[in-house]
């Protein structure tokens, strides 16, 4: 297995400049290029030297980009002359600062929807120890009772579709608590979709726990072809541990009962599950990651693995003991990633990619394919904060009580209007919201060699986290971005040395 050690990062002027076995490299977030740079001209692109910064474009002799520090034994005039040659001739290392702006105001920002999120009930069966809404915070709602009626869920529905993408078939999704606690109000959504005249393309999406499928819910599942997203966080000893039901009970044989049931009735349905695995402490990602390589209900069918999302669960607020991993004989959370990065590099470079477990294989590859296809287009004059998110047009959220916000993750607090008293989405909530995430964010963006990665968004502006306050992005949150971007060009870099029949699978990847 590959010996590295972590890569040593350093950034001036939009220019990241770090190390990979002893190598330098430097990503430029002008022309979004990971290029392999000198030693010198690493140090004078870092502000390590007395002989200027990135955004220096002085001297105009010819030089190799590479740079040559023969002669020099600062290395400072070689790599002046590779970076002007580099500036000049590649368009390279030139320091584009632009303007971080709000977001126009759009008054038609509630046209050409994409994807709508039903919050039909905020009840459930479970009582999950690291779940937000049964901890009592005031950044999110509580468990309740609480269901959407009928009348509130066709409003939406209707208003969505009315309002979606030509161009791209809408997805409409189900989201709890529990949401087959509502079987009723599903089964209507259902029909009133496909009714619509968009509604034969519509993809319909339920996330569930797992738990509580009867009969019906499963032939409904099966008939509708929905795609399901299950929470399962691993085998029972770590599933169990913490997604128990309100009275206490293990729930992990339930939900592979309700997989075998499902694929009975459906062996295409297997394309359409995926599942979320939340990491909690004690983490133990080998058993997790072994556990889904061979997922029961899959492997007893010869079925491939399954599509698998890794969270790590969100304890800001919640009184956890920190790491729990040494007293269970398991490495630090961080080392116990890096060796799962070497597991899978080397499976890469040995063309066995296909037998990783897609737990391992989701840890890395989300990061990686986004990169692949990151934009190339020059970095222009001005730049909008938030990422790709545009508030109740990629994905607009309904609460129980008809609320709209940009997402399921947006807390209790960050509201787009609703369709009752506003009749939808607000544009002036929405411009207020661009306009809070661009004062939250705007005195550390410009000066982020991540500008052009960044996938902090609004949800970074609901609270739960460490130095939270109103209106506020916690600068933890961009810290943790930046080491993971980090971690993903190093990566990156050792993907890029190897033969191109290894680096195939990344070539055939597409954005959705």
């Amino acid at each position: 297995m590959h010996a590295e050690r972590q890569p040593v990062c350093h950034s001036v002027n939009g220019v990241h400049v770090f190390d990979v076995a002893g190598r330098a490299y430097a990503y430029d977030r002008t022309r979004q290029d990971l290029v392999a740079v000198a030693p010198e001209l690493a140090d004078l692109l870092a502000g390590r030297t007395s002989g200027g910064s990135s955004g220096d474009s002085s001297g105009d002799s010819s030089g190799d980009s590479s740079g040559d520090s023969s002669g020099d034994t600062s290395g400072s005039s070689a790599a002046r002359e590779a970076l002007a040659r580099a500036q000049r001739e590649d368009g390279l290392f030139r320091g584009v600062a632009p303007l971080l702006t709000p977001r126009p105001p759009d008054p038609a920002c509630d046209r050409d929807l994409e994807h709508l999120v039903l919050t039909v009930t905020e009840e459930c069966d479970l009582r999950c120890a690291y779940c937000v809404h049964g901890a009592g915070l005031d950044w999110v709602r509580s468990h309740s009772s609480r269901r959407m009626d009928l009348g509130t869920a066709r409003r939406a529905v209707a208003w969505f579709l009315d309002r979606c993408r030509p161009d791209r078939p809408p997805t409409v999704s189900f989201y709890g608590g529990e949401a087959l606690r509502h079987p009723a109000l599903i089964r209507a959504v259902t029909a009133q979709v496909r009714a619509h005249p968009r509604g034969a393309e519509a993809m319909l999406a339920l996330d569930s726990n797992g738990c509580d499928w009867d009969d019906a819910a499963v032939a409904m599942m099966a008939a509708e072809r929905m795609h399901v997203q299950v929470s399962l966080d691993g085998p029972p000893a770590i599933h169990d541990r913490y997604r128990r039901d309100r009275e206490g009970r293990p729930t992990c044989a339930r939900i592979l009962a309700n997989l075998d049931r499902l694929l009975d009735r459906d062996a295409t349905a297997a394309a359409r599950l995926s599942f979320v695995a939340t990491l909690a402490p004690p983490v133990d990602l080998d058993a997790v990651a072994r556990f889904y390589a061979d997922l029961p209900p899959f492997a007893r069918r010869g079925l491939p693995a399954p599509h698998v999302r890794v969270n790590f669960a969100n304890l800001a607020g919640q009184a956890w003991p920190p790491a729990q991993e040494a007293a269970h004989g398991l490495p630090p959370v961080p080392e116990q990633i890096d060796r799962a990065r070497e597991t899978w590099f080397a499976a890469v470079a040995a063309g066995r990619r296909a037998e990783l477990s897609p737990v391992v294989r989701a840890l890395f590859e989300p990061d990686l394919i986004r990169f692949h296809h990151r934009s190339r287009a020059e970095l222009g004059p001005t730049w909008v904060p938030g990422g790709n998110c545009r508030p109740g047009r990629r994905k607009l959220h309904v609460t129980a009580d008809g609320r709209l916000q940009p997402c399921e993750r947006t807390g209790d607090g960050i509201v787009l209007g609703d369709l009752k008293t506003r009749g939808g989405i607000d544009p002036a909530a929405v411009r207020t919201l661009e306009r809070k995430f661009h004062a939250a964010v705007a005195d550390r963006c410009g000066d982020c060699w991540a500008l052009r990665l960044c996938a902090v968004c609004y949800a970074a502006l609901a609270g739960g986290r460490p130095g939270a306050g109103k209106d506020s992005v916690p600068e933890q949150v961009c810290e943790r971005f930046r080491s993971r971007a980090e971690t993903t060009l190093a990566l990156m870099v050792r993907i890029t040395e190897l033969p191109p029949e290894r680096r195939e699978w990344l070539e055939n990847t597409r954005l959705v």
